[in-house]
């Protein structure tokens, strides 16, 4: 029995359980059903739903939809499952963007060299991360352009400590891959990282059917996108990941944290903050502050101190791109 009440659109009446893995042109979303790929628009009712800036559709979303009778690769969505966790950024001048839903973690993805490695940017990544309580691996790709391992070597020195996981990986040598792989198998993940980090080349060595494009850095240091949406793809191995396109500017979400709990998404402030002399410390200037000891200490790094204290000049003023 057909449904017609979505108007000219003839509705089969068996709802199916899909789950969003791209975002077409005119308003249609790829949903995977079982073997098979749907292109969905949104029920009327589901758009006024979706109206606000954080509810929107995103990949990773689970959903129910209906097949259309007269075009059977084509459907409506009816509606969308509560999310278990979902990864947004700010983005300056525009509204929040919801990256992809429902993951299981963030790996991302930054490059030793071309483009040069940005610790701050490294963690503004981890920040938006724990703001979702998503655990974080750090992927350090093209890592045959420091033969020395130093980079490497600094960068497992800060974060390893805190309990992220550093993998070094190069597609040229093939150091770390089948690491990289073993992390993402069996997970929803999502893969994120600045332009030119290397992220769809990393994909389409630990999954050769991907085909994924891939492009060059510009001379000015920075890598040119080439993911121009966020897809989720399946893994051979099991599980999907969320290829996103190249982050230039980052941001935490308008009320996602305030001021005062910044210093819970950097686990060596947070957890000295009780040895700091007034309970509202901020550890900027204040005295018989514990975390600027423990930076004078070297107990916390200082680049990780310095990400902190921009991004709370950010959050006081309102949010600025870093």
């Amino acid at each position: 029995m057909a449904d017609e009440s979505a108007g000219a659109v003839r509705l089969a009446a068996e709802e199916l359980s899909g789950l969003v893995v791209g975002s077409g042109r005119g308003g249609a979303y790829e949903v995977a059903v079982g073997d098979e790929l749907l292109a969905c628009s949104l029920r009327g009712r589901l758009k006024l739903a979706t109206g606000g800036r954080l509810e929107q559709l995103a990949v990773g979303d689970e959903v129910t939809c209906r097949r259309s009778l007269d075009e059977p690769e084509r459907g409506v969505i009816e509606t969308v499952l509560p999310r278990r966790s979902q990864l947004g950024r700010g983005r300056p001048g525009k509204p929040p963007q919801i990256i992809a839903a429902n993951l299981d973690q963030v790996m991302v993805v930054v490059a030793v060299a071309e483009p040069d490695l940005s610790l701050h940017a490294v963690d503004r990544f981890l920040a938006i991360a724990a703001t979702a309580s998503l655990p974080a691996t750090i992927v350090l790709n093209k890592h045959d352009l420091e033969p020395t391992g130093e980079i490497a070597a600094l960068v497992a020195e800060i974060y390893e400590p805190l309990g992220v996981v550093v993998l070094a990986t190069s597609i040229v040598s093939g150091q770390g891959l089948e690491s990289f792989a073993a992390a993402l198998t069996g997970r929803v993940s999502v893969v994120i990282g600045p332009s030119g980090a290397g992220k769809s080349s990393l994909l389409n060595a630990v999954n050769p059917g991907y085909q994924l494009r891939t492009g060059e850095v510009m001379s000015i240091g920075k890598g040119r996108h080439t993911t121009t949406s966020s897809r989720l793809l399946p893994l051979d191995r099991g599980g999907y990941v969320a290829d996103t396109p190249g982050i230039k500017t980052l941001q935490l979400i308008d009320g996602a944290v305030e001021p005062a709990g910044l210093q819970d998404l950097f686990p060596e402030i947070g957890s000295r903050s009780e040895g700091c002399r007034f309970a509202d410390c901020t550890h900027r200037a204040e005295p018989d502050c514990a975390v600027q000891e423990a930076v004078e200490l070297g107990e916390v790094a200082p680049s990780r101190y310095d990400s902190y204290l921009v991004l709370y000049g950010e959050l006081e003023a309102g949010s600025r791109p870093w």
